[in-house]
């Protein structure tokens, strides 16, 4: 599974329909992320930001995450968004060890 962090930017109808009914987008969030088969991490509110929330997901590739994107963005939800790919500290020594396999087989420019 794969880990992002999500900022997002909601358009102004996004706002106005979020303040009238005083909803609480997580549920949204937690929802559309376990439809694509992840799990909201968390969730939360930004003030003096131009991203207005920040989402933490797990998602089993970044298709899954994608899908979600296009989803909220085609229902007018988002006006921007960033995504960030997250990675568990412990996952250096994989990084390590994927190095020492292919050093010998790259070649920097002009050699």
């Amino acid at each position: 599974m794969a880990i992002y962090c999500i900022k997002i930017k909601y358009t102004k109808e996004a706002i106005k329909g979020m303040i009238e009914e005083g909803v609480d987008r997580a549920d949204a969030m937690r929802n559309l992320s376990e439809a694509l088969g992840g799990k909201l991490i968390s969730f939360y509110g930004m003030v003096g930001q131009h991203y207005h929330v920040m989402a933490i997901t797990e998602v089993p590739e970044y298709a899954n995450l994608s899908a979600g994107i296009v989803t909220a963005m085609m229902a007018n939800t988002l006006e921007d968004y960033k995504v960030i790919p997250l990675y568990e500290s412990s996952d250096i020594t994989k990084v390590s060890e994927m190095y020492k396999q292919v050093m010998s087989v790259y070649k920097k420019p002009g050699h």
